[in-house]
């Protein structure tokens, strides 16, 4: 928050890390919309994290971050099919960062219009808390393709 205004601060767009081209470690899986590729998918990308210097207090916040990007492109992108695939891309590099991509082939939706969790009437719910986590807990999040794709990014700190 800028506390002078009391609106969020945006997150400067780290373009030259968001560049594929300059990671040495590449990740291509096409996950089916189940918890256990879910997982696999998580597992894989902090194998990666770790490889790029990354501590363990980072890798549990991208672990959640990617939890639910996950979650949200097999639940709704995908609609729970478990003949459906969620591709999930991800670039790492030592002591660079780690930039992961996560595309479901539903039809999309505009992330401005996802109500606020933190509003009163809806501090109870038990959902509608992920995109509010992966801005939290990442250093970038882009929405893309009409947000059938969501991009993080972390740097290795």
């Amino acid at each position: 928050m800028n506390s002078e205004s009391g609106t969020p601060q945006r997150k400067e767009r780290p373009s030259e890390a968001l560049d594929p081209r300059r990671y040495r470690f590449r990740l291509r899986l096409a996950l089916p919309c189940t918890q256990r590729s879910l997982e696999i998918g998580v597992r894989r990308v902090l194998e990666m994290a770790r490889a790029s210097g990354f501590d363990e207090s980072r890798r549990t916040d991208l672990a959640i971050a990617l939890r639910e990007a996950l979650a949200n492109a097999m639940i709704h992108g995908s609609g729970r099919d478990p003949s459906s695939h969620v591709l999930l891309r991800s670039y790492g590099e030592p002591n660079g960062g780690v930039v992961v991509v996560v595309r479901d082939h539903g039809p999309g939706f505009d992330p401005g219009t996802v109500p606020d969790p933190r509003n009163v009437d809806r501090m109870r719910l038990h959902h509608g808390r992920g995109l509010l986590l992966m801005r939290e807990l990442t250093d970038h999040v882009e929405y893309r393709k009409g947000g059938r794709e969501v991009l993080l990014f972390m740097a290795c700190r």
